[in-house]
């Protein structure tokens, strides 16, 4: 059983179904006329006005910042922010200097330091999929199920629904603790147990209309971010249990995850996402681009120095790799490097696929 601490107070004491429920950033105001919609903040409930101030009629609070080209920018144009074992805690007594460092609660990594990709390793344990390194070793967690991680999630979504997707890669690592995890579909059902359908973008959505994820793909390209914007979308990480989950490399119809490409797989019909761990590899990451993929890699480790974590953000950056994963996501006294994402928190145009037209104030505004 994970050791939990730095307990969020976003999502974590609250299920699936009080965060789903809610809307903390609908922004209400005092005037209660409901007869005409026009977003002068109904309070009403009878369907008829938005309550929410921007006249829109949608009940979002959108009063603020409005993305400005959610139709022309597609979800692979941009580079997220993202971290390595999200969820994790130095431990008391440490084995590794590969396990020296802290990660905040996931809505605060969300909320203050612009992450939007996430990974997280998941165990089985007597009543669900619990979260943490390595049993006994590195274990300490800030959020300690799968559901409790997921929650936080949902909940910081829950009240900023103009985010760019919230990437969430998943790893199975029941090989250094909790019992095998032998059907993955536990997986999915736990997912789709905190994010409705209309939350969570999976292969199915960008299947769409086409006869596999590849096809839509080659014949549109990745979604446009107006497409996926406030949704979370999930990613199994263990490119070894790709086959597994995708009925032996055949399809991802009915999943609630996509799946990590191997290199020899790039263009099966299911394939869209793929890690490729260092964002030096240079030939590995373009040919990942040329098979239109999107492509995560994991840039400073803890137990790397400064100038080597400096070096490979800048290879991450200049590769295209769309979603970088760091130990450090933000300042740490002891340290000069972190994730600094200086042209663009949370997110950058990505410098390999991204059109001319891309600003990073376009992608999503931390204020707004």
């Amino acid at each position: 059983m994970a050791l939990v601490v730095l307990a969020s107070q976003a999502g974590c004491t609250a299920g699936a179904s009080s965060s789903e429920g809610s809307s903390t950033t609908d922004e209400d105001g005092v005037d209660a006329d409901a007869d005409d919609g026009d977003g002068d903040g109904d309070t009403s409930g009878d369907g008829n006005g938005d309550g929410d101030g921007d006249g829109d009629g949608d009940g979002d609070g959108d009063t603020g910042w409005q993305p400005p080209l959610d139709d022309v920018l597609r979800f692979n144009h941009v580079q997220l922010k993202g971290t390595h074992n999200s969820y994790h805690v130095e431990p008391p007594i440490v084995f590794s200097d590969q396990h020296r460092y802290t990660h905040q609660p996931l809505d605060v990594q969300l909320e203050d330091q612009g992450v939007r990709a996430f990974e997280i390793d998941v165990h089985r344990g007597s009543e669900g999929l619990e979260v943490y390194h390595i049993e006994l070793i590195d274990e300490v967690s800030t959020c300690d199920t799968f559901e409790v991680c997921m929650q936080t999630i949902r909940g910081w979504s829950d009240t900023n629904r103009k985010h760019l997707p919230i990437v969430v890669w998943i790893e199975v690592k029941d090989d250094v603790g909790g019992g095998p995890i032998n059907d993955l579909s536990v997986v999915d059902d736990e997912l789709r147990a905190v994010f409705d359908e209309d939350r969570l973008y999976t292969p199915d959505d960008l299947q769409g209309s086409y006869a596999d994820p590849r096809a839509r793909l080659d014949a549109e390209g990745w979604p446009t971010l107006g497409e996926v914007r406030g949704k979370v979308i999930a990613v199994l990480l263990d490119s070894d249990r790709a086959g597994e989950y995708t009925d032996n490399f055949t399809t991802s119809a009915g999943k609630a995850m996509f799946a990590n490409a191997p290199g020899d797989h790039y263009l099966d019909g299911w394939a869209a996402m793929t890690k490729i761990n260092s964002p030096t590899a240079d030939d590995a990451i373009a040919a990942a681009h040329a098979a239109n993929l999107m492509i995560a890699s994991n840039t400073c480790g803890a137990d790397e120095s400064d100038e080597t974590c400096f070096a490979e953000l800048a290879a991450g950056f200049a590769n295209g790799s769309h979603f970088l994963k760091d130990d450090f996501p933000a300042p740490v006294p002891e340290r000069e490097y972190f994730a600094d994402f200086a042209d663009g928190n949370p997110a950058r145009c990505n410098e390999v696929t991204a059109p001319a037209e891309c600003t990073s104030e376009a992608l999503e505004d931390l204020d707004g």
